[in-house]
């Protein structure tokens, strides 16, 4: 299933291979799971001189229960939201591994209950 993603470019341009590269690594982040429903990616420039370009990029993965987002700041457009997309992937599978922690120490519990 593909992850919806919006994008906000702050009048920037970037090349659809950037895009579906993108789009290739959050589908990468739903296999066989239910916990992602969407994606919102923010690229905005930080400097307006023409000579000296810095590029801020957000991105916030919308996730059950919380949502997740990772910001990277760059000279290089690509770089930037490569760089907030590892940020977001390190949250997700901490959220991940939370997630399994409590559902085991659950089934302990359940099970000296029971005993």
């Amino acid at each position: 299933m593909s992850i919806n993603l919006e994008l906000h470019l702050d009048h920037l341009h970037i090349s659809d291979a950037v895009v579906e590269k993108i789009q290739s690594r959050l589908d990468g982040l739903d296999e066989e799971r239910n916990d992602i429903t969407g994606a919102y990616v923010s690229v905005k420039q930080m400097s307006g001189k023409p000579t000296v370009n810095l590029y801020e990029a957000t991105v916030v993965l919308y996730h059950k229960p919380e949502n997740l987002t990772g910001s990277a700041k760059s000279r290089d457009i690509p770089e930037a939201i490569a760089d907030a997309l590892v940020g977001v992937e390190r949250q997700l599978r901490k959220a991940r591994s939370a997630i399994r922690d409590r559902r085991k120490r659950a089934v302990k519990a359940s099970k000296l209950l029971t005993d």
